[in-house]
């Protein structure tokens, strides 16, 4: 029966040395990432400065910190991270991942895939064994856990690069890179149209075999210094904060107990007992392994979700995100919204006052952040007695480099749409569509002529 092979080989005992390696890694970059945060002033200009946010559906209950509150939660990922070096990781992890969560769920501007990863690293040391007296023993599913969802994120990035642009065209790659022409030596070779296609076709490969590589010990040594030169190549050209450091740190997982027994002994002072071949075999571990499992199930299927609907994945965005798609595109936009009242009177929404510059720039290539901004101009002119009835919005964007188009019919009442998670987006126009300027006339006079109140 699979269940009992399953048991019998996740249940096994073997060395928990890595996994404590793992736990201080970790807990020490997330430390530096939030010390980061605060020092830069983010924390500020990205929480507590906006007026107005777009939150993670089904979280838009989620009050907004203030600048006391918000500070008390950076804190608490502070104290959380220390705790996890201190050998209290399940405490920490759970003091560090809450409120980690909860600013990333506040607005879908500052979504990253790299916040997900960590959200996720986080959960699994609130539940894995990674304390010094774990060294002595953990079941094998607790240690692989980790090495399985690294192997993953890599390898759906790799699938994601399969697409016509990044592949035959080098895109978004044959756009980024020319501008750093400016770097010293290398600045003119990131310019040369071969580069980008090295480039693509070099993440392309590394994505879909470095994770699986790592296992290996045959080719692990041969691997990781390739793991270490590609995320040094991505953290230099591209404004992407740790993460690179993230996955080189996370990714030394995969080594030795021996290696990881070896570093520990010479840069740390902590007691790491001796590995001792002891049943793992409890009703806690059991329940543990079941939940490994039911985890990798939902990881590795939450990336298909885009499947369920129509049109071009890139273009619609539906299913988009917390699927491992790391910098696939280049889209660019501006969006103008009309409010319309009772008597059919329309006027142009200006909401410089309102959004940053980054929500304008996120929201305006993402139909959901659109619906959500035409809602908020509906509730916001309500509440100040406007009578506006229709909210309407003229966006245009332009994919990898393509000319611009419109991206959303511009007829269309946006602030009756219900943007729910698996709705079809029919009122995203077709990539590549067309729209003549008598019919563009036609539907603003219909528009204009319309009352349904």
């Amino acid at each position: 029966m699979w269940w009992q092979t399953a048991k019998e080989k996740g249940l096994s005992p073997v060395d928990g040395a890595p996994l404590v390696a793992l736990r201080l890694v970790f807990a020490g970059l997330i430390l530096f990432s939030t010390l980061r945060f605060i020092a830069a002033g983010w924390v500020e200009s990205q929480v507590v400065q906006p007026l107005v946010a777009f939150p993670f559906d089904w979280f838009s209950w989620l009050p907004r910190p203030g600048l006391f509150m918000a500070y008390g939660l950076f804190g608490a990922m502070a104290f959380g991270a220390i705790l996890m070096l201190l050998n209290r990781p399940r405490l920490g992890a759970l003091i560090f991942v809450v409120p980690f969560t909860y600013v990333e769920l506040l607005d879908k501007t500052n979504y990253l895939n790299h916040y997900y990863f960590v959200s996720l690293m986080a959960g699994l040391f609130v539940f894995l064994p990674s304390r010094n007296q774990d060294a002595a023993g953990v079941p094998r599913f607790a240690r692989d856990l980790p090495k399985l969802l690294l192997t993953l994120v890599y390898f759906y990035a790799g699938l994601a690069k399969l697409n016509a642009d990044w592949m035959w065209e080098a895109l978004p790659l044959a756009i980024w890179l020319p501008q750093h022409s400016d770097f010293p030596v290398v600045g003119p070779i990131l310019t040369w149209p071969v580069t980008a296609y090295l480039f693509s076709w070099g993440g392309l490969i590394f994505d879909l075999f470095a994770g699986f590589a790592l296992w290996s010990d045959r080719w692990r040594p041969w691997v990781y210094p390739v793991v270490v030169v590609f995320h040094l190549l991505t953290w230099f050209l591209f404004p992407i904060g740790v993460f690179p450091w993230v996955m080189m740190g996370s990714t030394l997982v995969f080594f030795s107990p021996s290696f990881h027994r070896g570093w520990l002994g010479r840069w740390t002072r902590m007691a790491i007992p001796e590995f001792r071949r002891s049943s793992c075999d409890s009703a806690a571990n059991r329940w543990g392994l079941s939940l490994s499992m039911g985890f990798l199930l939902v990881q590795l299927a939450l990336p298909w979700r885009f499947l369920a609907y129509p049109g071009d994945l890139f273009w619609t965005e539906s299913g988009y995100r917390f699927s491992w798609r790391v910098m696939l595109m280049e889209k660019a936009g501006v969006a103008y919204f009309y409010a319309q009242d009772g008597e059919g009177r329309e006027r142009e929404v200006d909401l410089s006052g309102w959004f940053t510059p980054n929500q304008f720039k996120m929201m305006a290539t993402q139909p959901d952040m659109i619906v959500q901004a035409a809602k908020w101009i509906k509730q916001h002119d309500l509440d100040m007695g406007l009578d506006t009835r229709r909210v309407r919005a003229e966006v245009w964007v332009g994919l990898n480099g393509k000319r611009s188009q419109l991206f959303v019919d511009p007829f269309v009442d946006l602030s009756q749409i219900e943007d729910a998670m698996w709705a079809s987006r029919d009122w995203v126009l077709p990539l590549d569509s067309v729209v003549s300027m008598s019919e563009f006339r036609a539907r603003k006079k219909q528009w204009r002529s319309q009352s349904e109140w």
